[in-house]
C-alpha cells in the first residue's frame, strides 16, 4: 500500500532547502578519485548518479521506520554487484573500502559511518572503478545497476521498501494515478494492432475508433515499425495533445484517419454485477478512482434493483492494495463514523490517526466481505475495519499480512524510491502486519461444493467458530500464530465463498448471528453455547 496522495507534500523530496545547498556544494568538490591517482572532474552521468544515491540514501535515513546509517546502506547495496560478477566482493574496515575484481584491487578511503553525501558519492566511485574492471558490469546499463544497489540497500531493511528505474516507474504511476491516453486497450500480435476495447465517455469512443479496428500507423509512423512499447509511447502523452491514427475497419477499402486529443485516463478497478437481490462488487486495486468509482456502481445498483436489494459482497480476494487514502474512502462509503486506522512510525509525520469521513451518503445493506491469501495492505485495511466495527461479515481465508505504509517518492531521474515508514494499528486496537485479517466464517481447506456451504450455515446458533471470534486486540504473537493456523491464507478463489456470502445474505437470522459473534464476549458466549 502506498500513502503518496494522503502525506504531506514534503515526502516528495527535491534538491531545496539547507541541506540541499550542503549537498550540492558536497557533490561539486568531490572527484571520482580513490586513493592514489589524480582527482578527475565527473562527467554529467556520474554527476546525476551521486545525485540519486545521495537523495535516496536521504529519504532512507529520514523516512524508514527503522534507524540506518549510510555506511550500512552503501556497503549492502554494493555487495550485491557479486549478482552480476561472482569475482566481485568488497571488505570493509574503519579506514578503508577494498573493491576485488578478480585479482584486480581497489581502495578507497571510508568515510565517516555517518556521512550521507560521502558514502553516496562513494558509492559511484565503487560502481565506476567496477565497470572499469568487470566485462559483466559494463555490459549492464546504468538504470540496472542504480535499481540492483538501492534495492540491495533496502532488502536489508524490509520487504517492501524498492526503488524503480523511470520506465518502471511511469507504469507504476500511470496505474496508480493515471496517464494521458485515448481510452483503448488493444491486443498485439506481432504486426497486427487491434483494438480491443474501447472505453465509455473517452477520447477514442467519442472520436468514433471501434473495437475490432486495425491501428496501421501512428503519427504517420507504420505499426510495423514500432515496438510494443513505442505503440504505447504514441497512444499516450500529454493530456489534451493529439495523436493521429490511421485505421483499417472491416469492410472499408482505405484505412481512416483520426485525431484523437489525449484525456486523462485513470484504469477501472472496480466492476459489478447483479445477482438475486444482491450486488457483487470487485475491487481489483486502490487507485485514485476506486473511492468514486465504488460509490458510482453502488448508486447504479440501488437503481437497477430498488427494494431488492438486500445485500452486499464486496470481493477483495487477490486485491494486493494500492493508495490508503481509497481505502479510507472505500470504508467510509459503509460507515458513518468511527475509527479505520492508526498509523505510527520512526517520522513524527507518520502519526496519523483516519476515521470515516461521513461526508456521503452511507451505505447501509447487510454486506459480506471476501478475502483471501492474496488481499493484502489497502483491502486489508477496509476488510479490518468493517470487521471489527460490526459492518461486514469476512469470509475466505486469512489474507497476506502486509500492514505497512509505504511512502513514494519521485527521484530526479524520474524514478521511483517507494519507502516504508509506518505501521498499521487498525480500528480494533491491534497490529495488520503479519497478523492480515482472519475471516469470520472460515472456508480454508473446505470442500469447495454448496453442500459444504450449507454445511457451515446450517447451525442455529452462530456459524462461527468460537475460537476465531476471540477479540483479536487481547492476542500476543503466539495468539495470532494460533488463530490464523485456524483459517490458513489460501491463494485461489473459489466457489465456496461466493456460495457462502449468497446463503448468508439471504438468511437474515444467521448473518445477524455472525455479526453479533465479533461482538466483545462473544467468543465465551460461543464456546459455551457449544458445550451444550
Amino acid at each position: 500500500m502506498t500513502g503518496a496522495s494522503q502525506f504531506p507534500r514534503t515526502l516528495l523530496i527535491g534538491f531545496g532547502g539547507a541541506w540541499s545547498r550542503r549537498c550540492a556544494a558536497a557533490l561539486a568538490v568531490l572527484t571520482l578519485a580513490a586513493c592514489a591517482g589524480t582527482p578527475s572532474r565527473p562527467t554529467a552521468a556520474q554527476s546525476d548518479e551521486r545525485r540519486l544515491f545521495v537523495e535516496t540514501n536521504q529519504s532512507i535515513l529520514e523516512y524508514h521506520i527503522k534507524q540506518v546509517q549510510p555506511e550500512q546502506l552503501a556497503l549492502t547495496g554494493l555487495a550485491r554487484l557479486a549478482a552480476i560478477d561472482p569475482h566481485i566482493s568488497l571488505e570493509h574496515t574503519a579506514s578503508t573500502v577494498t573493491l576485488h575484481v578478480g585479482d584486480q584491487t581497489s581502495r578507497f578511503d571510508a568515510p565517516d559511518p555517518s556521512e550521507l553525501v560521502d558514502w553516496s558519492v562513494l558509492t559511484s566511485k565503487v560502481l565506476d572503478r567496477a565497470r572499469a574492471q568487470s566485462p559483466l558490469v559494463a555490459s549492464t546499463s546504468p538504470d540496472k545497476l542504480e535499481e540492483l544497489v538501492i534495492d540491495g540497500s533496502l532488502a536489508q531493511l524490509d520487504p517492501y521498501s524498492r526503488y524503480v528505474p523511470p520506465n518502471v516507474a511511469r507504469e507504476h504511476r500511470a496505474a496508480r494515478d493515471g496517464f494521458g491516453g485515448i481510452g483503448v486497450t488493444l491486443d498485439i500480435h506481432a504486426n497486427d494492432v487491434r483494438i480491443a476495447g474501447v472505453m465509455p465517455d473517452m477520447p477514442a469512443a467519442t472520436a468514433g475508433l471501434v473495437p475490432g479496428d486495425r491501428i496501421v500507423a501512428l503519427d504517420g509512423v507504420p505499426v510495423a515499425q514500432l515496438t510494443p512499447d513505442g505503440i504505447r509511447q504514441h497512444l499516450r502523452g500529454p493530456v489534451r495533445s493529439m495523436v493521429q491514427l490511421a485505421v483499417a475497419r472491416i469492410g472499408l477499402a482505405a484505412p481512416l484517419n483520426f485525431a484523437v486529443e489525449r484525456a486523462r485516463i485513470v484504469p477501472n478497478t472496480v466492476s459489478m454485477k447483479e445477482k438475486g437481490g444482491i450486488a457483487w462488487l470487485k475491487v481489483t486495486l486502490f487507485n485514485q478512482r476506486t473511492g468514486v468509482r465504488l460509490a458510482e456502481v453502488l448508486k447504479q445498483a440501488h437503481q437497477d434493483l430498488g427494494d431488492n436489494l438486500h445485500g452486499i459482497v464486496l470481493d477483495l480476494r487477490d486485491n494486493p492494495g494500492g493508495l490508503l487514502d481509497q481505502s479510507v474512502d472505500v470504508v467510509s462509503l459503509f460507515l458513518r463514523s468511527g475509527d479505520i486506522l492508526r498509523t505510527i512510525g520512526r517520522n513524527p509525520e507518520a502519526m496519523q490517526h483516519f476515521t470515516a469521513t461521513g461526508d456521503r451518503t452511507v451505505e447501509t445493506a447487510p454486506m459480506a466481505v471476501l478475502m483471501n491469501g492474496g488481499s493484502a495492505s489497502a483491502s486489508e485495511i477496509v476488510a479490518s475495519a468493517l470487521q471489527d466495527s460490526g459492518r461486514a461479515v469476512v469470509i475466505g481465508t486469512s489474507s497476506y499480512g502486509k500492514g505497512t505504509v509505504q511512502t513514494v517518492i519521485r527521484t530526479s531521474n524520474s524514478g521511483e524510491l517507494t519507502v516504508t515508514w509506518a505501521q498499521i494499528i487498525t480500528a480494533g486496537g491491534y497490529q495488520l502486519n503479519t497478523h492480515g485479517v482472519v475471516p469470520t466464517i472460515c472456508t480454508s481447506e473446505k470442500p469447495d461444493t454448496g453442500v459444504t456451504a450449507i454445511s457451515l450455515l446450517s447451525d442455529s446458533g452462530s456459524p462461527v467458530q468460537p475460537a476465531l471470534a476471540r477479540a483479536r486486540v487481547s492476542l500476543d504473537d503466539l495468539g495470532w500464530q494460533h488463530l490464523r493456523a485456524l483459517c490458513p491464507a489460501q491463494r485461489d478463489k473459489r466457489k465456496i465463498d461466493d456460495l457462502v456470502a449468497e446463503q448468508l445474505l439471504d438468511s437474515p437470522a444467521i448473518y445477524h448471528n455472525a455479526i453479533a459473534s465479533m461482538e466483545p464476549g462473544s467468543a465465551a458466549r460461543l464456546a459455551a453455547d457449544a458445550a451444550r
